[in-house]
């Protein structure tokens, strides 16, 4: 490529029959001045070039970081969410199974009193059959005579041999009530 120097210098032969001499010369100095102020204008382009490319890569390198932190963000989220949804059915399956737990002993504790209560019915059963005995006896006693001999000695009848029948009718008794 020519330099504007390389045009200052440069000398045209002499022919016979030449070119003006002058004209030729004001012709070069404007070739010279308006490629010399093209030569610059080049010269300037190109370092802007340069520039803007260095700045190209630059911005370009920014971009390829951000889309991979983006990318990290994105992978990040979708770890936290799945990790979250785990801990979330987790948890759920721990309430869930210590509500049956819970639901379970309930029922046990239910069908503990439930069972205490048909105890109790039992005794209150046996207990009523034996007071109204003990009842008739002393009423029939009373009828009697007063003996206190013999009605000591009813009491005890009563309370060894009684106690097994009396039983057995406060679970007979206790059956019935269950039926109603």
């Amino acid at each position: 490529m020519l330099t504007p120097v390389d045009l200052e210098t440069m000398v045209f032969r002499r022919g016979i029959r030449g070119y003006r001499t002058q004209e030729v010369q004001n012709f070069m100095r404007r070739i010279t001045a308006d490629y010399e102020k093209l030569y610059k204008e080049n010269f300037d382009l190109k370092e802007k070039i340069e520039h803007y490319e260095d700045r190209l890569k630059n911005y370009n390198e920014m971009e390829e970081t951000l889309k991979n932190t983006l990318c990290m963000a994105q992978e990040t989220a979708k770890d936290v969410r799945l990790s979250a949804e785990k801990q979330a059915e987790v948890i759920l399956r721990e309430a869930q199974n210590r509500t049956e737990e819970m639901k379970l002993r309930v029922r046990e504790e239910i069908q503990t009193e439930l069972q205490n209560l048909a105890e109790l019915k039992q005794q209150v059963e046996l207990f009523r059959i034996q007071f109204k005995r003990f009842l008739q006896t002393l009423i029939e006693m009373a009828d009697r005579s007063l003996d206190l001999d013999e009605i000591w000695e009813k009491m005890m009848d009563l309370d060894r041999g009684e106690s097994s029948r009396g039983l057995k009718e406060a679970a007979a008794a206790s059956d019935e009530y269950k039926l109603e």
